[in-house]
C-alpha cells in the first residue's frame, strides 16, 4: 500500500538538481503565492548555471503575474517545454488530480521527477519525494534545498528572496495562520533582512480585485447556509452566478474565508462550479479554542471527496454540478464529530 511520505532527504535532491543541465518545475493548476514563488525561487536562483524550464497550468492570476514580472514560464495549455531535461521538480503537491493537465506527462517520466511538498496527502508523482507537512510553506522547503547547494539568496525586487516571502506569506495568511509557527518566522526574519518590499508585495497580491470579485462574493454570502447547528457554513456558485457578476473563478481567492469572523463557526465551505459539470470545494476551518483542543480537520473531510490539503485548508473536485456535490458533502457532514 502506498504512503505518501518522504523516501529521501534535502540533500539527495539538492545533489540530483545540482547534477543536472536542464530542469522543469512544475507546480499544481491554478498555482497560488506558495506555488508560483517555490517555482520563481527556484528558476530565479539556479539560472544561468542550470536551466530552468517553469510549467504552469492555469489559471494564472493577475496578481501571481505581477510576482512572476520578467521571470518566463511555459503555459501548459499552449505547449509543453522540450523533451530531453535531466531532471522535473515538482512542488507544493504531490497530487495527481492537481496536475491533471500534465498527468501522463509526468507518469512517462516518473524515474526522473522528484517531488518536494508540505501536504499529508498525496500519489506517487515521483521516484523521490520530500514531504514535510510541519512546513508552513513550499517555498520553506525550497530555501532548505538552495541552501544545501550553498546557493546565495539574493534580495530586492524581482529576487529569490522576495519569491520565497511571497509563498510563506501567503500560505500563513500574512502570518495570521496557526501555521506560523517559531520556524515560520525565523524564516521570514531572514528574507527580510534581504531588502524586499514587503509592502508593495502585499498590494500586488491582496489589493488587485476588480468590482466583478465583490459582486462574486456578494451573490456567495447570499447563499450562505448554516450546518450542524450553526457551527459550518455552506456558500455555493453556479454557472448562472458567474455570468452575472461577469466573474471567473480565479477571483474567489479569499471567499471562503469571510464567515469565518463569526464567532460561532468552526469550519466554512465554498462550493462553485463555472461549467456544472463538475464542482470544485473549499474548505477551510479553524485552529483550537485552546491547545490541543478539538477543531474540524477539513483535510479529512475533503479526503472523503476525492481531494486533500491541510487541516485547516483543503479542497476537492466532485463530479456533477452544484446540488449534487452539495448533496455528497452532507453525507460527509453528517457523519462529521465536532468536539466542544
Amino acid at each position: 500500500m502506498f504512503t505518501y511520505e518522504s523516501n529521501c532527504d534535502l540533500q539527495t535532491i539538492a545533489e540530483r538538481i545540482a547534477s543536472s543541465k536542464r530542469i522543469v518545475v512544475t507546480t499544481h493548476a491554478k498555482p497560488d503565492g506558495d506555488a508560483i514563488g517555490s517555482v520563481l525561487a527556484f528558476k530565479r536562483a539556479l539560472e544561468p548555471k542550470i536551466q530552468v524550464d517553469i510549467l504552469l497550468m492555469g489559471p494564472v492570476t493577475a496578481s501571481m503575474r505581477a510576482v512572476a514580472g520578467e521571470t518566463s514560464w511555459i503555459n501548459a495549455e499552449e505547449q509543453m517545454p522540450a523533451s530531453g531535461e535531466d531532471l522535473v521538480v515538482m512542488v507544493d503537491t504531490g497530487a495527481f488530480s492537481q496536475v491533471s493537465m500534465i498527468e501522463q506527462w509526468l507518469r512517462d517520466r516518473h524515474d526522473h521527477v522528484v517531488v518536494i511538498d508540505h501536504h499529508a496527502s498525496g500519489d506517487d508523482t515521483g521516484s523521490l519525494r520530500y514531504v514535510d507537512a510541519k512546513a508552513a510553506s513550499a517555498t520553506m522547503l525550497v530555501l532548505e534545498v538552495l541552501d544545501a547547494m550553498n546557493v546565495p539568496i539574493k534580495g530586492g525586487r524581482a529576487s529569490v528572496a522576495e519569491a520565497l516571502f511571497c509563498g510563506l506569506a501567503t500560505d500563513t495568511g500574512w502570518f495570521r495562520h496557526s501555521n506560523a509557527d517559531a520556524r515560520a518566522f525565523s524564516v521570514a526574519s531572514r528574507l527580510l533582512e534581504l531588502d524586499i518590499d514587503r509592502d508593495g508585495l502585499f498590494r500586488s497580491i491582496e489589493e488587485t480585485a476588480k468590482p466583478s470579485r465583490i459582486a462574486l462574493q456578494a451573490i456567495a454570502l447570499s447563499s450562505l447556509e448554516y450546518v450542524l447547528e450553526g457551527r459550518g457554513s455552506i456558500m455555493q456558485l453556479g454557472p448562472d452566478d458567474f455570468k452575472q457578476a461577469s466573474a471567473n473563478s480565479g477571483e474567489l481567492a479569499g471567499t471562503v474565508n469571510i464567515p469565518m469572523v463569526m464567532g460561532q463557526l468552526e469550519f466554512s465551505i465554498l462550493l462553485y462550479s463555472e461549467t456544472g459539470q463538475e464542482t470544485k470545494a473549499s474548505f477551510r476551518s479553524k485552529p483550537p479554542r485552546r491547545k490541543n483542543g478539538p477543531f474540524v480537520n477539513v483535510s479529512e473531510v475533503a479526503g472523503q471527496l476525492g481531494g486533500g490539503g491541510h487541516v485547516h485548508a483543503s479542497g476537492a473536485r466532485i463530479a456533477g454540478g452544484i446540488e449534487e456535490a452539495r448533496a455528497k458533502i452532507q453525507s460527509v457532514l453528517d457523519d462529521l464529530e465536532m468536539g466542544e
